[in-house]
């Protein structure tokens, strides 16, 4: 696998399609706000950019993935987004399943790292070399997620970014999850 420069990535990010980011609190500039969201859009949905694969794993779930606060510091970035509980992210006994659980984590934080090397300059995609999840309590159907990440550790090679999942209005914690990678150039040389 070869690495993509960030100045490709970028021009790849341009010819994304609109998402709707008006509503995007933090510190960053509108047109950020909807270069990210674009980003994140794409990869949950397959849609715009160049890629073969036009109906992902999880498409449903992704496309329901509403970010709303993105912020940037020279340390790194954060990020919170809110999901309803929909009957295709449930178990049969109306909950939500555990493998729902992970996608989002694993969205939110590479997501969040997406965020930063975009700011920083570098490439912020990886490959996944652990994920830990711990559940705290269920989230049921009809449920309002409130989804909390921030970096943890950046470096030329790792990045590990904890996420937090919370019911939106009760504020009752639903997972907490950490997510390490190796950045992709890094990856492709093991």
């Amino acid at each position: 696998m070869a690495s993509i420069s960030a100045a490709r990535l970028e021009k790849m990010f341009r010819m994304l399609p609109n998402v709707d980011a008006s509503s995007i609190k933090g510190n960053l500039s509108a047109e950020e706000n909807q270069i990210n969201a674009n980003i994140f859009a794409f990869y949950v949905s397959g849609k715009g950019g160049p890629t073969p694969i036009q109906n992902p794993f999880g498409r449903s779930v992704g496309e329901h993935l509403q970010i709303t606060e993105l912020t940037v510091t020279e340390e790194g970035a954060s990020g919170r987004l809110e999901i309803e509980v929909t009957e295709d992210m449930c178990n049969v006994f109306g909950t939500m399943h555990g493998a729902c659980g992970a996608y989002i984590i694993d969205h939110a934080t590479i997501g969040t790292m997406v965020l930063y090397g975009r700011a920083a300059g570098f490439d912020g995609r990886g490959v996944s070399t652990s994920m830990n999840i711990h559940w705290h309590n269920p989230a049921n159907l009809g449920d309002i997620l409130a989804v909390f990440t921030e970096s943890v550790h950046i470096d030329n090679r790792a990045r590990t970014v904890r996420c937090e999942i919370r019911d939106k209005e009760t504020r009752k914690l639903i997972i907490t999850g950490t997510h390490s990678f190796l950045n992709a150039g890094a990856a492709a040389k093991l």
